[in-house]
C-alpha cells in the first residue's frame, strides 16, 4: 500500500487521476474536515436546517473526482488543490442557497411563519396597520435591489449571506445598507419636522 500523507497535492492529483484509490482517499481525508467547516460557516442557520454542510462537501467531491478523472484540472502551485476544492464547494453551496431562496421554496417565508407562531402576544390591529404602513413607506421608493437587501437584513441575514443571495459583492451590499441607513435617517428627520 502506498503512503500519500506526505505527498504534495499536485502529485496526489496525478495519482488520483491515474485511478489510485489510496491517493483519492488521501485527498478526501486531507480536506474533508476543513471543507465541511467552511461550508458550515457560510451556511445560514435557517438553511442549515434544510441543507447539510456534509452533503454539500460530498457533492463537491463528486464533481471534483469526475473532473479530475476527465483531466479538467491542472495544478500550477502549492495550495491550488485546496483553492480548487474551496471553489467547487462554495459553488455548490451558493447553488443550494439560490435553490432554497427561490420563490417556491423560500426558507425566509418559513422563518416568518415560525416567528409569527412563536409570539404569544399578537400586536393590536392598530399596531399591525401602523407597522405595515411604515414598512410600505420605507420600501416603496426603493429600487428592487435595495428593497431585497433591506428585507434580507430585517430577516437577520449577514452581509455575506445577503451577497450570496442577491449575487452581489459584499462591498455592494455594504454600500446598499449605507444608502438604506441614509434614506431611513432622512425619513426620520422628515417625520420629526412635521
Amino acid at each position: 500500500m502506498n503512503t500519500f500523507s506526505d505527498l504534495p497535492s499536485d502529485q496526489l492529483l496525478l495519482h488520483s487521476r491515474d485511478g489510485d484509490e489510496d491517493a483519492s482517499r488521501e485527498i478526501f481525508e486531507r480536506y474533508l474536515a476543513r471543507l465541511t467547516a467552511l461550508a458550515r460557516s457560510r451556511l445560514a442557520p435557517r438553511l442549515a436546517r434544510r441543507t447539510d454542510p456534509e452533503d454539500i462537501v460530498l457533492s463537491a467531491y463528486r464533481s471534483f473526482f469526475v473532473g479530475a478523472r476527465d483531466g479538467r484540472f491542472v495544478l500550477q502551485r502549492s495550495g491550488d488543490l485546496w483553492r480548487l476544492l474551496v471553489s467547487i464547494t462554495l459553488h455548490k453551496l451558493y447553488r443550494q442557497v439560490k435553490r432554497h431562496s427561490a420563490e417556491s421554496r423560500d426558507v425566509q417565508r418559513e422563518k416568518i411563519l415560525e416567528e409569527a407562531h412563536a409570539f404569544s402576544q399578537e400586536p393590536t390591529a392598530e399596531e399591525a396597520v401602523a407597522l405595515a404602513d411604515e414598512l410600505e413607506a420605507v420600501l416603496k421608493p426603493l429600487d428592487p435591489l435595495l428593497r431585497r437587501v433591506l428585507e434580507l437584513r430585517l430577516q437577520g441575514q449577514s452581509l455575506e449571506e445577503i451577497a450570496a443571495i442577491t449575487m452581489r459583492s459584499e462591498r455592494t451590499v455594504r454600500r446598499s445598507l449605507a444608502e438604506l441607513r441614509e434614506a431611513i435617517a432622512s425619513r426620520r428627520e422628515g417625520d420629526a419636522d412635521d
